[in-house]
């Protein structure tokens, strides 16, 4: 026991000695977020975003030592951007592999699209009967917000804001059934738009809403085909083929961190 404890006391005052680097590296992390004021937050948003434009393509491993390093932070709020992302879909988390960029496949595009176009019509169809003025005007005001997200060329939130409009629309037809099913489904599209759209393209134009608002708003039965051919449009403009993230270096995508 005495072994144990003066082995013990050595490694701990050995300056610089191996049993000191990890908390030294961590120190030094801690040090470099505090000083570049880094949070989960931000370092979500720049991996996600990295995703979303195309530096970050699908199975892309996530190595959690070297983005801890990149961003200066440490392992468990790195861990916590990591389920975040899962959580999201847009990151896959492997038990004793760490994680990876998500990569839906492209007959998990093909029935994603499927099933938004069944259930997206009926909602059309029960919005018309149902909507109020109220529920049309929280569309306006949605799309209007959608059409500020374009002027400032902002695809995160062009994205995010074009999915909570359909949600919008099944909120209003009042079926939590379908609305719970829509949400799953709009969460996959969203990664399906992120991963398989062509760099540059956008991810659902305002002005299709703002036509859609419009048919609502005069209860224009030929809404629901218009509904139909925008969800259509927006899967042709995919590019449904492989991408490889095996050779990416993280480094290099996020070197302006370091």
């Amino acid at each position: 026991m005495a072994h144990l404890t003066e082995s013990s006391a050595r490694r701990k005052r050995a300056p610089g000695g191996a049993q000191e680097l990890p908390s030294a590296r961590a120190a030094a992390r801690s040090a470099r977020a505090a000083k570049n004021g880094i949070d989960t937050a931000e370092v979500h948003e720049r991996i996600w975003s990295a995703i979303v434009d195309h530096s970050l393509p699908p199975e892309t491993r996530l190595v959690e030592s070297e983005l801890c390093e990149i961003f200066g932070i440490g392992r468990t709020r790195m861990r916590q951007v990591l389920q975040q992302l899962a959580h999201e879909r847009v990151v896959t988390l492997m038990r004793n592999r760490g994680a990876m960029v998500s990569k839906p496949s492209v007959r998990e595009a093909r029935e994603v699209f499927a099933a938004r176009r069944l259930i997206e019509a009926g909602i059309v169809e029960t919005h018309l009967k149902s909507a109020t003025p109220k529920d049309v005007k929280r569309l306006q005001e949605h799309v209007a917000r959608e059409e500020e997200a374009w002027r400032g060329n902002d695809r995160r939130a062009i994205l995010k804001l074009s999915g909570e409009f359909h949600l919008l629309l099944a909120e209003a037809a009042g079926n939590s059934i379908l609305l719970e099913m829509l949400r799953d489904l709009v969460s996959r599209s969203s990664l399906i738009i992120a991963v398989y759209q062509p760099p540059g393209a956008s991810p659902c134009p305002p002005d299709a809403h703002r036509e859609l608002t419009a048919m609502l708003e005069r209860r224009e039965r030929s809404a629901i085909r218009l509904m139909i051919q925008h969800l259509n449009h927006v899967f042709a403009d995919l590019m449904l083929e492989d991408r490889n993230g095996g050779g990416i270096d993280l480094k290099t995508v996020f070197g302006a961190w370091q």
